[in-house]
């Protein structure tokens, strides 16, 4: 019986203690002094550096890196990215040399072409070009062609008079534009969290350091939207350069398969088309400056007839002189 009861207290000592461990080690420590409370509250509410500015800096190195992200971990968004790549960037740019001999009959069809496509020109100039006694008219023309109406402009320069020169090139800009517009995007987000910080400061130095960064931002924004509609332009509207030449005679196309013969008769032909110019040239400035020939002609008699009279009376005059001293 003894044995019995002193299990039931060994089992009743047992399980107090076990409960009183159990409540020690869920409830919060009782045994804290004063001095350990305050230097626990002091930790808890130590100034922390200011959030408007270290938000700032942050910004500042992700920046610097190249990978500003938006609030979701992203700057571009997916609507931006898939308007981007819906189609390629490609910048068509074409050259032309158009020589003439109805250099008005060009200037009109030039007019024409315009109208036809939907272009506009960008810039013109027409001058005299003179060569000898012969003025040939030139003609620069800068002009903008939507792309959808390239080829067609292409296809219809011959219609302006004999191509001796013609080049086309093309641009793929899509990756450069993708780029472009994802660091455009960055930057817009960037100015967006900007304001909202600014909104919220409270110190002169954080305004002034958002203010310094916000001021850089909307000067990249700037540069970037400009490259951006400066491409875009280029992308819708393709240039067409092209250069007009009045001539006296159009450039014969020789084909490339010739023969040696053929290669020296053109030879020959070409010296002697060279000599008949240049003869017609000649008798040409001659005719023209026949009037003043004329006149070196008259003047010259003149003075040679007073040179002559000149001389008689000299003459004469020193055998008076010779007569009187004899």
């Amino acid at each position: 019986m003894k044995k019995i009861i002193s299990l039931v207290i060994a089992i009743l000592l047992i399980t107090a203690l076990l409960t009183s461990c159990a409540s020690s080690s869920s409830a919060p420590s009782g045994n804290l002094n004063k001095a350990e409370y305050d230097s626990a509250s002091q930790e808890q509410s130590a100034p922390m550096p200011s959030a408007a500015y270290a938000s700032v800096q942050d910004v500042k190195e992700k920046d610097t890196a190249g990978s500003v992200a938006a609030d979701n971990g992203s700057a571009l968004t997916s609507g931006t990215l898939s308007a981007s790549l819906s189609g390629e960037k490609m910048i068509y740019n074409l050259s032309a040399s158009v020589e003439t001999t109805k250099f008005d009959e060009t200037i009109k069809n030039v007019d024409m072409l315009i109208n036809k496509f939907g272009a506009f020109v960008e810039t013109a100039n027409i001058s005299g070009n003179s060569y000898g006694y012969t003025t040939f008219r030139s003609a620069d023309y800068t002009i903008r062609v939507p792309v959808s109406n390239f080829k067609g402009m292409n296809d219809s320069l011959p219609v302006l008079g004999n191509i001796i020169n013609r080049n086309t090139t093309a641009q793929n800009i899509t990756a450069q534009f993708i780029d472009t517009q994802s660091r455009l995007d960055a930057y817009n987000t960037e100015e967006s969290r900007l304001l909202a910080m600014l909104a919220k400061t409270a110190t002169v130095a954080d305004m002034i350091t958002i203010e310094q960064r916000l001021s850089d931002v909307r000067y990249q924004i700037e540069s970037l939207t400009s490259t951006l509609k400066n491409w875009q332009n280029q992308v819708d509207y393709s240039t067409v350069t092209i250069h007009i030449a009045e001539v006296a005679e159009l450039t014969n196309q020789v084909s490339v398969q010739r023969t040696y013969w053929q290669q020296l008769w053109d030879g020959v032909s070409a010296t002697f088309k060279g000599i008949g110019t240049f003869f017609k040239g000649l008798f040409m400035g001659i005719v023209i400056a026949l009037p003043v020939l004329l006149i070196l002609a008259v003047l010259a008699v003149i003075v040679v007839v007073i040179i002559r009279a000149a001389n008689k009376k000299n003459k004469r005059n020193n055998k008076q002189d010779n007569n009187t001293k004899e």
